[in-house]
């Protein structure tokens, strides 16, 4: 199953560039970073706080609102958001159990929203969090909220015993092994038709990226200077990095190939920025939610929607 815009067939017999996101892209993240993700908010909560909490506090659906609210392709911010939103839900209701918090008003549900509706991102859960408290509330709360702590708690999960390979460090609180073993391919790099220069713009660290793109058999295929990550300090939907990556490449017709609504929205602000690019929107359903997203990629205006990133380079080979 593809979806293709008109604008979609025009563009194909003239790209000569295929960009790729790397989490639910290149790389399946189910029970990778999505479970570092769903794990980092109780171990932070349980062994940071003392907070009597089980690992089944959140949902992978609860993870993918904030995914969709926009602004948190850095899981790290992700992760702070959603431990915030506990912090303050206990700082008002100290009786009540971590569970009941879950359920009490506003949801994470309703939280997610909000961000969305103030432009997304981790700036937009500080202010929504703790606008409405006074002074000495707010230094209780910030107590708690140790956002270096909060992001640590999510990488050594993450990455366990490559932690001092990826960070410089090895990892002090998580002993497990590290989730990013758990990272499939998804992509068939036989079916990448030959002739096009390849890219990556990625939330990942440099170091998480190199890791990433030598289990995909990659690192080849994708040099150096065509591999946009956090060391280039742009997180998406700043269409900076994209618009930087296309500079390197002397600005061919491109396709990027995503699987967020941020995804899309990088390639929507260059055009806004652009008009006339020659670069597609893509999005696939190989995300953590899989087809769940459907509804919401097709009314996002992506020029392509297809079940996978092989779906995608199958079409470009004209299979």
């Amino acid at each position: 199953m593809i979806t293709l815009s008109p604008r979609a067939e025009e563009l194909r017999p003239q790209l000569k560039a295929i960009l790729f996101d790397m989490d639910g892209v290149l790389l399946d993240i189910t029970q990778s970073i999505r479970i570092a993700n769903i794990l980092a908010v109780p171990f932070y909560l349980r062994n940071r706080l003392g907070w009597p909490v089980g690992d089944d506090l959140i949902t992978s659906e609860d993870i993918e609102k904030f995914k969709n609210a926009g602004g948190f392709n850095d899981d790290r911010d992700l992760t702070c958001a959603i431990v915030l939103h506990y912090i303050v839900r206990g700082h008002e209701n100290p009786d009540a159990s971590p569970e009941t918090l879950s359920v009490l008003q506003p949801t994470l549900t309703r939280f997610a929203a909000r961000i969305a509706q103030r432009g997304g991102g981790l700036k937009a859960a500080e202010e929504i969090s703790l606008e409405h408290f006074t002074r000495e509330d707010k230094f209780a709360i910030e107590i708690h909220y140790r956002k270096k702590e909060i992001a640590q708690a999510f990488l050594e999960i993450f990455a366990g015993e490559h932690s001092e390979r990826l960070y410089g460090k090895p990892a002090v609180n998580y002993t497990g092994p590290g989730l990013i073993n758990n990272d499939k391919v998804i992509v068939d790099t036989t079916l990448i038709p030959p002739g096009y220069a390849l890219g990556i713009v990625s939330g990942r660290s440099w170091e998480e990226a190199q890791f990433g793109l030598e289990l995909a058999g990659l690192t080849e295929a994708i040099p150096e200077a065509y591999r946009i990550t956090q060391k280039d300090g742009f997180y998406k939907p700043d269409m900076r990095g994209l618009r930087l990556l296309l500079e390197r490449m002397g600005g061919v017709p491109a396709i990027y190939i995503g699987d967020t609504l941020d995804d899309h929205k990088t390639v929507a602000r260059l055009l806004a920025k652009i008009p006339g690019a020659p670069v597609l929107s893509a999005l696939v359903m190989s995300g953590p939610m899989g087809a769940a997203n459907l509804g919401l990629f097709k009314r996002s205006g992506a020029d392509i929607i297809a079940q996978d990133v092989n779906e995608i380079l199958r079409w470009i080979a004209g299979a």
